[in-house]
């Protein structure tokens, strides 16, 4: 996999697929994978083919991705997108499922705010009857959010199933061993955000009971008790099964009392009212993550692609960027890591801000391209993004690190005047050169880095 560059090599990619599928355009990016538009030259029909991210590719490796996806494979339901194929192509991973013309229930809730009762729980009692199949089959399916569930003529879709990981009886290390977070940490269980490799049918029960509190924004008392319990801090506070889950709930809407009609849509103050409840909801939500009390920080590493920004000649033989050293380097800190990759193209603050991490640990050149473009500008675009919350940053640079703090404060300044506060969570972290050049591989500059992040996240 060490060919597999951070951003997909979308030529080089074509190519590997030639004669099987025709890439037509890319229709998004996750944490996880690439999906692209294609048409399946076999059978004459439209196909999403998922390119596993190049780090996520590294990590598990060939053999063990097609070893889970044929696990995965295997699972057959009217409410599971079908995986069509799969496959290793020139360092590429992927997987092949059936396009969908619909919406994903994110959109539906992006235009919508909030859905009727009755058609929350229909969802839900589809979505659960897929997990439950997934469950009895030994699949979790650890990242169930509304991005993952698929509206097609008035039917729930899960996908996403082929980067589930089967449950540890039915397959040896997980892809968590590597250190790499699966899953979205808004809808994570708590056992999941603390890195639990055990995880069962009540892991995916937490993440449905936080879309359902999504969905509805405003819910009736017996709703209310039903999610409490779906939200549980300890598994076994929550229903064993999604079946379950969806059985209590159902009841539960039928004992609510009817909304009151109106011709009228909802007013400004009913909506601000709906929209405040959802935040106080994920509130509570995450505040029994244990490990966003101080136990289990989210630290997100940004780094640059390009070789020349690289820190060691190791990593760029493996094509690895420095987060993923950094990752390393990290690894037996308290903390959950995730690892992105920036560059001028990238678009995905609204995601990243959702996760609301604790800590960034970043290149100062992540957003610059591969020329001599100025990198500043990109960068305030991207901290002004969290102005507004508490995370912190760690910057880390070749440069002189008092020419990089003035460069970065100078930066700022406008920001920083209806912010105030946000430059004092940025730290500079000038890469100390003990012989041979700043790289990440010398154990005293390891030490400082690691040294530097437990201050920030007051681990000591």
């Amino acid at each position: 996999m060490a060919s597999c560059r951070v951003s997909h090599d979308r030529p080089r990619l074509t190519a590997a697929l030639a004669g099987r599928y025709r890439i037509e355009r890319e229709l998004g990016r996750g944490g996880m994978a690439t999906v692209y538009l294609a048409h399946d030259l076999k059978h004459g029909r439209p196909v999403a083919i998922k390119v596993l991210r190049p780090e996520i590719a590294a990590a598990l490796g060939a053999e063990r991705f097609l070893r889970e996806i044929a696990i995965t494979a295997r699972l057959d339901h009217p409410h599971i997108l079908t995986l069509i194929d799969s496959g290793a192509a020139d360092g590429f991973l992927f997987y092949v499922v059936p396009y969908v013309r619909g919406e994903s229930l994110r959109a539906r809730l992006a235009r919508q705010h909030q859905l009727p009762l009755d058609e929350a729980v229909r969802i839900v009692r589809q979505v659960a009857s897929a997990l439950d199949h997934a469950h009895r089959q030994g699949v979790i399916h650890r990242d169930v959010k509304p991005e993952n569930i698929l509206l097609h003529e008035g039917e729930a879709m899960v996908t996403d199933f082929g980067i589930a990981l089967a449950a540890p009886q039915e397959a040896g290390e997980r892809l968590t061993a590597t250190g790499l977070a699966v899953g979205t940490p808004a809808y994570m269980s708590p056992e999941q955000a603390a890195g639990d490799r055990h995880l069962n049918a009540r892991s995916d029960v937490y993440s449905l009971g936080a879309v359902v509190y999504e969905m509805l924004a405003n819910v009736p008392p017996p709703v209310e008790a039903v999610l409490n319990q779906a939200l549980g801090r300890a598994p076994a506070d929550r229903f064993a099964s999604a079946g379950g889950f969806a059985e209590a709930l159902s009841v539960a809407a039928a004992q609510a009392p009817a909304p009151p009609r109106s011709g009228r849509g909802p007013s400004r103050r009913r909506l601000l009212t709906a929209v405040g409840l959802v935040a106080a909801v994920f509130a509570a939500a995450w505040g029994r993550h244990e490990w966003r009390a101080g136990h289990r920080p989210l630290v997100i590493m940004m780094d640059s692609p390009y070789p020349g920004r690289i820190y060691d000649e190791e990593t760029i033989r493996a094509s690895g960027t420095n987060a993923d050293v950094i990752s390393d380097i990290l690894a037996d800190l308290p903390i959950v890591r995730q690892k992105e990759s920036g560059g001028p193209g990238w678009h995905r603050f609204d995601e990243v801000v959702s996760f609301h991490p604790d800590l960034i640990v970043m290149h100062y050149s992540t957003f610059r391209g591969p020329d001599t473009d100025d990198p500043r500008p990109p960068l305030k675009v991207f901290l002004r993004y969290f102005a507004d919350l508490d995370t912190r940053f760690l910057i880390y640079t070749r440069s002189p690190e008092a020419s990089v703090r003035h460069a970065v404060d100078s930066l700022m300044a406008d920001v920083e005047a209806q912010h105030r506060g946000l430059l004092a969570r940025i730290t500079v972290f000038g890469t100390p050169d003990h012989g041979g050049g700043p790289h990440w591989r010398d154990p005293v500059t390891a030490g400082e880095l690691k040294l530097a992040v437990k201050r920030i996240l007051r681990l000591e």
